[in-house]
């Protein structure tokens, strides 16, 4: 990849894991419009170190041993108890037949902060439709769009069960099969990351607040 996306010889998903514990104190604040006199929707996301299992798509990965408590898998990985040659070792572990393939996984972990805050990026959010022929049950699907023809990247967004905020279930490049839901406008995207916020859209007519 290109333009945003990070190079170098660096163990993928070390630098994944790396650059996923930056995420752990921010949130993305994101307000959504359905359309002229719908309720405006709100959308929190945040970051547990759980999420990462499932955001770099180690679920698909039954062949190898993997921790038991995804908590604890973020540490293992900064550690390098977990490295990428471990996971390679996995026959499921690039599948196209399935279409995933967790190297590409990993490097799209790696550069979800620069995707979410870029300027370049170009963000289309949908309301999922579980018609859609996929087992990721997600409320929304963020869909990004960047220059220097780069895929198009999905992030998918469900709701968390214990509280109100939202955790990205999966991100991966677009292949041969499409998504769709929805369509939602795009009101507000602010960043709060260790008690700073920054505003990174507004709609040009928005004038509400978080």
């Amino acid at each position: 990849m290109q333009g945003l996306f990070l190079e170098g010889k660096m163990d993928q998903l070390y630098s994944a894991g790396v650059q996923f514990e930056k995420l752990i104190k921010t949130e993305y604040r994101i307000i959504l419009s359905a359309g002229m006199n719908k309720e405006l929707e709100r959308v929190c996301i945040n970051f547990d170190p759980s999420d990462l299992y499932h955001m770099l798509g180690l679920q698909h990965l039954d062949d190898i041993e993997l921790p038991n408590n995804r908590k604890t898998l973020l540490d293992k990985i900064l550690s390098h108890e977990i490295d990428d040659a471990y996971l390679s070792k996995s026959k499921y572990y690039d599948n196209s037949i399935a279409n995933y393939g967790i190297s590409e996984r990993m490097h799209t972990v790696a550069n979800l902060e620069s995707l979410m805050d870029s300027d370049n990026t170009l963000f289309y959010i949908y309301r999922m439709q579980h018609q859609n022929v996929t087992s990721i049950k997600a409320d929304y699907l963020i869909v990004c769009i960047q220059e220097k023809n780069n895929p198009e990247i999905y992030i998918f967004v469900r709701k968390r069960k214990e509280n109100d905020n939202y955790s990205i279930i999966s991100c991966f490049q677009r292949s041969s099969i499409s998504y769709w839901g929805g369509k939602r406008y795009l009101m507000l995207k602010e960043k709060s990351s260790s008690g700073c916020v920054c505003e990174l859209y507004r709609h040009p007519n928005f004038t509400d607040k978080w």
